[in-house]
């Protein structure tokens, strides 16, 4: 599912030169590291162009407008586990290691915890790339983790008048929590060690 924001990434080039795909690299490798560095005020498109080396029709041709790229950039950076174990149909009561073990690895990358403040520290002032990451990257990847939920419900995992929506908000709020807001430096291994608890605190421990 593709909003209207990132169309011009996803279409056809139609004639001319074929889609370079090192230019796509560059640029979302550049537009990730502008906001970053600098935040949503620091990644315009002239100077994602500037650092991807490419001109700024380039980016234009690709995407419609800089909140397009930055969330792609964001969304490529973080990967996709939930879509990778649905595709492989990985067992129900397999899922839980899966995406944790996924997400922990994720997370305690160098350049997360400041990833995260900036794309929440961006709502303010840009609510538009919020927004766009929303609607074109997390609602996908919640609707797989939801369609999870209700087949544990009907499994009787989990408990039936679960809502499936407040389950992910509270395993979204508690990764943020976590990673922002408490102090001390995150490992994989007490990452991973979280994320267990939260589960098992959700009555989800053996049915995500």
């Amino acid at each position: 599912m593709q909003g209207q924001s990132t169309k011009r990434s996803r279409g056809q080039n139609g004639p001319g030169r074929p889609r370079s795909l090192a230019a796509d690299q560059a640029i979302l490798r550049a537009a990730l590291e502008l906001f970053i560095e600098y935040g949503i005020d620091g990644a315009s498109i002239e100077q994602i162009a500037a650092r991807a080396r490419v001109a700024r029709t380039t980016l234009y041709r690709r995407w419609s407008s800089k909140e397009a790229v930055i969330a792609q950039a964001i969304a490529v950076a973080r990967g996709a586990p939930e879509r990778q174990a649905a595709v492989n149909r990985v067992a129900l009561r397999s899922l839980p290691r899966l995406l944790v073990n996924a997400l922990a690895d994720t997370l305690t990358t160098p350049d997360s915890p400041k990833l995260a403040a900036r794309l929440i520290g961006s709502v303010p002032s840009c609510p538009e790339l919020m927004a766009v990451y929303w609607n074109n990257y997390l609602v996908p990847r919640r609707e797989i983790i939801g369609k999870v939920l209700e087949r544990a419900c009907a499994e009787g995992l989990i408990r039936e008048d679960s809502d499936p929506e407040i389950l992910l908000d509270l395993m979204g709020g508690a990764i943020i929590y976590h990673l922002l807001v408490r102090p001390g430096n995150r490992g994989v291994r007490e990452m991973r060690t979280y994320l267990f608890k939260v589960l098992r605190q959700l009555g989800l421990g053996e049915a995500l």
